[in-house]
């Protein structure tokens, strides 16, 4: 897998963590932001990144949804309420920005 397409995956899937984090305190009760929270957001996005390049390069593009619901609920453990339910859903929206991508 190539190292473009790999920074190509994190940028996309860092606007789109991005993009939600800006929806989400436009909607929800005033929360800290920033560089702090910019940094946060760049990290994760790395890291699913790192993971989706792992997956696609190595098992392919089968149950890449399971897997994606997977790292989200743990992400969000406990699940406690509807919000923590659509944040698992911002994962699994991510991994299928990295599976059209980085998958086959």
């Amino acid at each position: 897998m190539a190292l473009g397409r790999l920074v190509l995956a994190w940028a996309v899937v860092g606007v789109w963590l991005a993009a939600w984090e800006l929806v989400e305190r436009r909607a929800g009760p005033a929360r800290a932001g920033g560089v702090r929270q910019a940094g946060w957001v760049a990290g994760e996005a790395l890291l699913l990144a790192l993971f989706g390049g792992l997956w696609f390069a190595t098992r392919g593009s089968g149950a890449w949804g399971l897997v994606f619901v997977l790292v989200g609920a743990l992400i969000e453990w406990p699940i406690r309420s509807l919000r923590s339910l659509v944040r698992v859903g911002r994962i699994v929206a991510a991994g299928g920005l990295l599976r059209w991508i980085l998958g086959a």
